[in-house]
């Protein structure tokens, strides 16, 4: 499978300005042109990013993003050196990925949501039904689910899931039979956009409100649907392992300690949700004198990496051996995360390095596990609003709809492309080529060397 790191800015940019004290005396009279009431500069300056700006090596118009309608937009899939994308008249394309020279296109009325796997295209059309198509155009099947607004689609073993808030259907790969549909109080449940099936149980999250809203998981029998059980307050699972689901409980204003900080870990029966105890990874912090108790995030937060968990503890990160669980357990390794508070957990590692977003700019941040040292990918002349990773590269979209691609290892950035819009998706990659999703264009790039 191949490694990649995504995310986008789906909540507006912001620019935090820092002001200077102002200091009185007695200056040189100035020219009489009017004055600024209030006049300041937070010291920074912005800087022109020194990369070759190289031309598209070709484009497509394909539907224009809106993130308002869909949440997780896929506007194309990049696969075997094909492009399958939806195109400006809502038609399914294939394109091949050198050249964008067109294969076949399929169907009409197509949603910006399809997902390839295992040589075949499944997407959504607009009377909500799921289509099938080959790679090669040739249609497998269509199967109507009255899912008009469905958000994501999930590919596991034999069976494909389609997801529309607070519904979940089950379809057959290869035939396309409906196995089951079901769906949770559309008044009190939001999905989320995690799914996972073992061992014939499939657990999907949503927000359910109550008199506070949280994430809660629940979990159905994968061959009929029927709900199996559920926990409130429950994140999605960290891992399931002998018929066990390991999941990080949400404690807030249940356990609002502000100095004996803890996380805890509830373990659940698989099949039948019971309790089976739960496992607490604590550290202390200094009381915060203004009184305010921070949570989530890099408060207290944790994600697996394979053997390890690491808990984010605000001024540190902490790693533990998850699978020789021991009570109260020093950390196996500590890194020091002070002065970097403002920045939120992407729960992704990759080439040594710890992933997060700054909420301040948007960009992206890692840390080097190997000694502490964090490293930014946002020193771009405009805020990120999208940013991926692949292999040797990290490429970024910024919000003056200029594109950079930058060397994951070094920093240094290796090309530009101005694409002429705010707008971004998902970069996909196939071969050596990389395809930019920018408003209402799918621009291909041809790699430097250095990247592929």
């Amino acid at each position: 499978m191949r490694k990649t790191i995504h995310y986008s800015l789906l909540t507006g940019l912001a620019v935090a300005i820092i002001g200077l004290p102002l200091i009185s005396g007695r200056f040189a009279e100035k020219a009489s042109a009017e004055q600024s009431v209030v006049s300041m500069s937070n010291g920074a300056y912005s800087s022109s990013i020194q990369a070759p700006v190289i031309k598209p090596s070709w484009s497509f118009p394909v539907i224009p993003i809106d993130r308002n309608q869909y949440s997780e937009q896929a506007v194309a899939v990049a696969e075997n050196g094909k492009v399958f994308a939806i195109d400006s008249n809502h038609r399914l394309v294939a394109l091949e990925g050198s050249s964008g020279r067109k294969l076949w296109q399929y169907g009409d009325q197509l949603t910006p949501v399809l997902i390839h796997s295992n040589g075949t295209i499944y997407g959504m059309a607009q009377n909500g039904s799921i289509y099938a198509v080959t790679e090669s155009g040739k249609k497998v099947w269509t199967t109507s689910l009255g899912f008009t607004k469905a958000g994501n689609i999930y590919r596991i073993g034999s069976t494909v899931y389609i997801t529309q808030s607070e519904q979940t259907a089950a379809v057959d790969a290869a035939s396309g039979k409906l196995k089951w549909k079901i769906s949770e109080d559309k008044d009190s449940y939001h999905g989320l956009n995690n799914l996972m099936e073992t061992d014939g149980v499939l657990i999907r999250n949503y927000n359910v409100q109550g008199s506070l809203t949280f994430e809660q998981i629940n979990a159905y029998d994968a061959k009929t649907g029927k709900k199996l059980w559920d926990s409130f307050r429950t994140s999605f699972p960290l891992a399931v392992k002998d018929g066990v689901v390991y999941s990080l409980a949400n404690t807030v204003m249940i356990d609002d300690d502000p100095v004996n900080r803890k996380v805890t870990i509830a373990q659940y029966d698989l099949k039948t949700g019971e309790s089976k105890g739960d496992r607490q990874y604590r550290w202390t912090e200094a009381e915060n004198k203004d009184g305010t108790f921070q949570s989530g995030g890099i408060y207290g937060s944790a994600f697996l990496h394979g053997k390890d968990l690491y808990v984010f503890q605000g001024k540190a990160l902490a790693s533990y051996d998850f699978w020789n669980y021991k009570a109260d357990s020093k950390p196996a390794r500590k890194w020091s995360q002070e002065g970097y508070e403002q920045l939120f957990p992407l729960s992704s590692i990759y080439e040594g390095r710890m992933f997060y977003q700054d909420f301040r700019t948007g960009g992206l941040i890692a840390m080097k596990l190997a000694s502490g040292q964090f490293i930014h990918y946002d020193y771009g002349d405009n805020p990120t609003v999208q940013a991926d990773v692949f292999g040797k590269g990290v490429y970024v979209g910024q919000s003056d709809g200029v594109f950079h691609g930058y060397d994951l290892m070094t920093l240094k950035p290796v090309f530009t492309v101005n694409t002429g819009s705010r707008s971004f998706g998902p970069t996909l990659k196939s071969g050596g080529m990389i395809f930019i999703q920018s408003g209402n264009r799918l621009l291909a790039v041809k790699l430097p060397a250095s990247l592929k």
